[in-house]
């Protein structure tokens, strides 16, 4: 299947690829994923992962919370990253972690891999690039699921079905981010835990999982865009420019619709399993 896609003003044809759920993946798919990845972790320039976490918080801080922005920049960022997989295996896409429905962090992202080798999806290095590291920074991401409150199961994470059903009642675009920015700051934290860089702005995207969970929050919104309630931005936010440390520039207008940049959404209508 192709499509115009637009970059940088121009249009061009393009693939679309299909984002998977991470427990719906084959074996053979994760795995491949995981090597996408893992050479990507080996880059040491613009095209490696350090470059693109370090987007988010330390060095560069330039992603956008806590306004109307929250949502497509991000979609923007995880555009940029997949870009960069994909010049590693053209085939790989980001996949996302359905949080509403599935307790715990998912198995592919377990401290094992299923070959019983270390995960590169457990665990990355902390090497902001361009600065001088500083005392107390942390040097490699880790998680706590729960953070250990009390009267909660070990690794299970609050029942959200609810939570889901009273983000999609959402009847403007600014209600619906807002809603569904605070559901995903709890998953943040409830990853992190105690200790957990989840938890932190500046090295969340670090954690090999803060891109599935940021692809689940930018399905949610997809679903949400093409619900009845769903609708644009205002129009005065279409031409914003959103700033991102490597070309193509992007502007909201430029990432409403996922098909242009290229991807859509397995199981797209809904997070209950087996629909779609």
């Amino acid at each position: 299947m192709t499509l115009q896609v637009a970059a940088r003003g121009q249009r061009k044809l393009a693939t679309v690829k299909v984002r998977q759920s991470i427990t719906q993946m084959s074996g053979q798919e994760v795995t491949r994923f995981r090597k996408a990845l893992a050479k990507m972790l080996e880059r040491e320039d613009n095209r490696g992962y350090q470059f693109f976490a370090g987007w988010h918080g330390v060095p560069l801080a330039i992603c956008e919370h806590e306004n109307p922005l929250f949502l497509p920049w991000h979609r923007g960022y995880l555009y940029h990253f997949e870009l960069a997989l994909q010049e590693i295996d053209e085939g790989v896409t980001l996949p996302w972690w359905n949080w509403i429905d599935e307790a715990g962090i998912p198995a592919a992202y377990d401290a094992k891999s299923a070959e019983g080798k270390a995960n590169v999806l457990a665990s990355a290095p902390i090497k902001p690039m361009g600065v001088p590291k500083r005392p107390g920074w942390p040097t490699k991401t880790k998680r706590d699921p729960g953070g250990h409150r009390p009267g909660e199961p070990a690794g299970a994470p609050p029942p959200l079905r609810g939570f889901y059903e009273w983000m999609m009642e959402a009847s403007s675009y600014d209600e619906f981010a807002g809603r569904c920015e605070r559901l995903h700051g709890n998953i943040h934290v409830w990853v992190g835990g105690a200790n957990g860089q989840m938890r932190d702005p500046n090295w969340a995207a670090f954690d090999p999982i803060f891109w599935a969970h940021h692809a689940m929050v930018d399905r949610l919104w997809r679903i949400w865009q093409h619900s009845p309630r769903g609708e644009d931005p205002d129009p005065s936010l279409l031409e914003t420019p959103m700033t991102f440390a490597k070309a193509p520039s992007l502007r909201v207008r430029d990432v409403l619709h996922v098909k242009e940049l290229g991807y859509e959404y397995a199981a797209q209508s809904s997070t209950v399993k087996g629909t779609g």
